[in-house]
């Protein structure tokens, strides 16, 4: 009897925490352009010269780059991440190296992967009391550099996000070379009195990519509040 009672006490306090957390998919979706890293340099290069190209329909939405390669108004005006630590990475080959801070560089083609199949690890951001709220979590999911790269490795299908330690929601991904935003209420203090505080993202399913084993997340980065 004590044994049922306490199966049913851990069932009900699993239940209780799952119910708690938020799924959540992504409220907007931005394809990635169609140009690599170094085009979209030259291309901007151009535009500072006033030299633009007048037709980049076919390059798609340059939001992305923009996001990443400019200095944009945004949340990061006030907002900064203290630290990136991983659970795991994948060991170096040749010159590149698969580290948790690749996944808040502001580079698509550097990449955060895991040491293995990907379930259970997770990357934790640190950010200090003072720091301004954030309200939108952002993801390129996969290796996003080229078609071939995103679909020869692992991509994350569900995140579970803990805010300060506690389970906070289940981030729902979708399995495409995109950038995926996800509304997240508001999450820190803007607070100097505060202590420091953290976002954890942990891997709970995949989606199998038709080569590598490990699983990858090019850029996971934030906006928020309290900046302008």
């Amino acid at each position: 009897m004590k044994k049922i009672i306490l199966f049913l006490i851990l069932a009900l306090a699993v239940l209780t925490a799952t119910a708690q957390e938020r799924i959540i998919k992504p409220k907007t979706i931005t394809p990635m352009p169609k140009m690599t890293k170094a085009e979209w340099q030259t291309y901007y290069d151009l535009v500072d010269q006033g030299r633009a190209p007048k037709d980049i329909s076919k390059y798609g939405d340059l939001t992305v780059y923009g996001d990443l390669y400019t200095e944009w108004c945004s949340w990061y005006c006030g907002g900064e991440v203290k630290s990136v630590t991983a659970s795991s990475c994948l060991k170096p080959i040749k010159s590149f190296n698969y580290k948790g801070e690749n996944a808040h560089d502001f580079d698509h083609e550097s990449v955060w992967a895991t040491d293995g199949k990907g379930i259970g690890e997770s990357l934790t951001y640190t950010f200090e009391g003072k720091c301004p709220r954030i309200t939108t979590v952002k993801i390129l999911n996969g290796h996003v550099k080229s078609e071939t790269a995103w679909s020869a490795n692992s991509r994350v299908k569900k995140l579970r996000m803990y805010y300060n330690g506690k389970p906070y929601a289940i981030l729902n991904l979708q399995d495409s070379r995109t950038l995926q935003y996800f509304d997240m209420g508001t999450l820190g203090f803007n607070d100097a009195a505060k202590s420091d505080w953290t976002l954890k993202f942990e891997i709970l399913e995949v989606y199998p990519g038709t080569k590598h084993d490990d699983t990858v997340i090019a850029e996971l980065y934030f906006d928020g509040i309290d900046v302008h």
